[in-house]
């Protein structure tokens, strides 16, 4: 009598567990598409993506391909940043040596 009480309680739950992780038919929710490249582009992307449920938090491998994508799209912006200033001081720099060069050939009076 008492393995029947313990199956039944072993049954019940491992019904509670898959109906909790979202695959218990009607009461299942949707999963959220994982993020393919390309797509979590911007903060609003970011800020709008939820990782996978799992049993306990969210997917790992979901969760970690997001942020390696979010860390990558961060690296290529500064990338991006740090050549755009370089290009900006050149052409300060240059900018200024021929103000310079023109202020010498008409000659200050001192």
């Amino acid at each position: 009598m008492a393995i029947v009480i313990v199956l039944a309680a072993v049954v019940i739950l491992a019904g509670v567990v898959v109906v909790a992780l979202g695959r218990g038919g009607e009461l299942a929710r949707e999963r959220p598409a994982e993020p393919t490249a390309g797509v979590l582009l911007s903060w609003s992307d970011v800020a709008s993506y939820r990782p996978p449920p799992a049993l306990l938090g969210y997917d790992a491998a979901a969760t970690e391909r997001a942020l390696a994508q979010v860390a990558r799209v961060i690296a290529e912006r500064d990338a991006e940043i740090d050549l755009l200033r370089r290009r900006l001081a050149a052409a300060q720099a240059a900018r200024d040596a021929e103000w310079q060069t023109s202020a010498a050939e008409q000659g200050t009076p001192e």
